[in-house]
């Protein structure tokens, strides 16, 4: 086997996790191939890390590289690499071998043949991963014993329009658009309104500007709900 190396977007490469305060996952660096050392170690769902709402890592839970059903709508595929001439560990985006998408992806495997073959048109690893949300736990509200959930609202600019997407307890939400916070909050008390399995009645309003002096939007779960009720979302501009 030569000794090679291919391009891969790794998560985490010893102690240091690759992960954005913007929610940017991974960084793109060379990593061995067999003939360089390198083991596979196995193949993992990353599944981020909340807390208070701000995911600051990945739990990794053993899977197949095959496996179409993550444990969470925000987790995805790594694999595991070891080096047997030194310490280094990786955990790269992708599977091991080839995964049970459709249309396929190639794994590392795959990638790593091709490397070392010198091919001329050499299988890459996919570098894609689902888009991250900060995540909250509905908190008590009033003397009501309502919950609730906030979201911000950041600035937008010069024909620009917002977008809300997210995850109510791992289910997805409709997306909710809007040109300006009032149309948006209108978007929301038509899409993510009736939400959830059982269902959760949310009422969304604006509110007072936050701490970093923009506007936020408060969705208030009116019935159905309690502070068991994970949301995980956010608001873009586009």
């Amino acid at each position: 086997m030569a000794a090679t190396f291919i391009s891969a977007l790794v998560i985490k490469h010893n102690n240091d996790v690759y992960l954005t305060e913007d929610l940017v996952v991974g960084v793109t660096m060379p990593i061995p191939t067999p003939g360089s050392g390198a083991v596979i170690d196995g193949d993992y769902w990353a599944v981020p890390i909340a807390d208070n709402g701000i995911v600051t890592g990945f739990d990794f839970e053993p899977t197949t590289p095959t496996d179409t059903t993550p444990p969470t709508p925000q987790s995805f595929h790594v694999f595991r690499l070891i080096n047997r001439f030194g310490n280094d560990v990786w955990y790269v985006v992708g599977t091991t071998t080839t995964d049970g998408e459709s249309p396929a992806n190639d794994g590392y495997i795959q990638a790593a043949q091709d490397a070392e073959c010198c091919d001329e048109t050499p299988r890459t690893l996919p570098t894609d991963v689902p888009e991250l949300f900060p995540c909250q736990t509905a908190c008590q509200f009033d003397a009501d014993g309502n919950y609730f959930f906030v979201l911000g609202v950041p600035t937008l600019g010069a024909g620009e329009s917002y977008v809300a997407n997210g995850y109510l307890d791992d289910e997805t939400l409709t997306e909710a658009t809007g040109a300006s916070v009032t149309a948006l909050v209108a978007s929301l008390n038509s899409s993510w309104n009736n939400v959830g399995s059982p269902a959760i009645a949310i009422t969304w309003t604006q509110s007072d500007t936050g701490s970093t002096g923009l506007p936020v939007i408060i969705g208030t779960i009116t019935s159905g709900g309690d502070g068991t009720s994970d949301l995980c979302g956010k608001v873009s501009t586009v």
